[in-house]
């Protein structure tokens, strides 16, 4: 049989699925799967997946912070294969929070996005990062083989699996059943895929610099949008106002945001393109809105608050009584 043949024949048996085809693919490349040879170590690997750690992202400094508890988890998504990511809550939470879906960019996720949970679930949320590279072998060390490889991956199934994402955290027993998204770049597009998809099961999405979903798919999302862009972004921003318009056409609550003098990325602490000015209004808009949609609980907003305030005048005295350099050398026996 021809080798063409056999591969057809290997995807028609359904030997392999469209996910596994993708895997394949992204790990051996298009022309490694015209070998034989390949195409039967892509198989094997499916039937026998090599033993890695199941938590690829490392603990971070941010996960000392006494006002938070943050895990490690993994669910069922697409096929019954499992998501891994970062979910961070308060540590005063007696009772079930709003969940907030937090969709990381082209990096993976990495410190920022991690970072970005934090902050989240310090607004009275519980907050899920997932890793959406995890049926595709997870996040590589490598942050260009990382962009590389969220290039390359089915949409059809990233938009599953943050539908199915949106569901588990909306029947978790902790859960309100309220759930929000927000994403950055890359994950900004998913974020609205997922509004899209998910229509009524997600209360409220928010966009950040993103390319635009088609425009056909602005009719299925019921949620209310936030979207923001800088000014200087023009790559995105050409079709930004086209997808806009065809968002108020389909009647979609919408608040839309243009950033001066910001470009993409603005949001991102470890990127050039950071923007602390527009980064702090962006994301108090950001959590404002989320909270007009999914109703944190007061009481819990203000025990955070008072533990902030402590975590800071605890902070500010260790400071204060901490011997600088000079006092040090000062006090060295002469």
């Amino acid at each position: 049989m021809a080798l063409k043949g056999l591969f057809l024949d290997k995807i028609r048996d359904q030997a392999i699925n469209r996910r596994r085809l993708g895997k394949a693919i992204l790990q051996f490349g298009t022309a490694g799967l015209l070998s034989e040879t390949v195409i039967g170590r892509a198989l094997a690997a499916e039937e026998n997946p090599p033993a890695k750690k199941s938590f690829p992202f490392p603990i971070d400094k941010g996960d000392d912070n006494p006002l938070l508890n943050t895990h490690r988890v993994n669910w069922r998504v697409t096929n019954g294969e499992l998501m891994h990511g970062y979910i961070a809550v308060p540590a005063a939470a007696r009772n079930k929070l709003p969940t907030v879906l937090i969709i990381h960019d082209e990096q993976g996720l990495d410190f920022a996005t991690r970072e970005y949970t934090r902050k989240m679930a310090l607004n009275g949320y519980i907050a899920l990062a997932p890793d959406f590279l995890s049926a595709w072998g997870g996040m590589p060390d490598d942050p260009a083989k990382t962009r590389a490889l969220l290039r390359g991956v089915d949409w059809s199934w990233l938009v599953k699996d943050a539908a199915m994402t949106v569901d588990w955290l909306k029947n978790q027993r902790y859960s309100t059943g309220k759930v929000g998204a927000i994403g950055f770049g890359w994950g900004g597009k998913l974020a609205q895929y997922t509004a899209a998809q998910a229509q009524d099961a997600l209360a409220a999405a928010v966009a950040y610099y993103s390319e635009t979903p088609p425009m056909n798919e602005a009719a299925h999302i019921k949620a209310p949008l936030q979207l923001h862009f800088g000014t200087s972004d023009s790559a995105v921003n050409a079709a930004a106002l086209n997808w806009v318009s065809a968002l108020k056409s389909a009647s979609v609550p919408l608040e839309c945001y243009f950033y001066p003098n910001a470009g993409h990325g603005f949001m991102n602490e470890t990127q050039p393109a950071y923007n602390e000015v527009a980064a702090n209004e962006a994301w108090k808009r950001s959590a404002e809105f989320l909270a007009a949609n999914l109703n944190p609980k007061e009481s819990l907003l203000h025990k955070i608050n008072k533990g902030e305030q402590k975590l800071e005048k605890e902070q500010a005295v260790a400071s204060s009584t901490k011997p600088n350099v000079t006092q040090k050398a000062n006090q060295q026996p002469k």
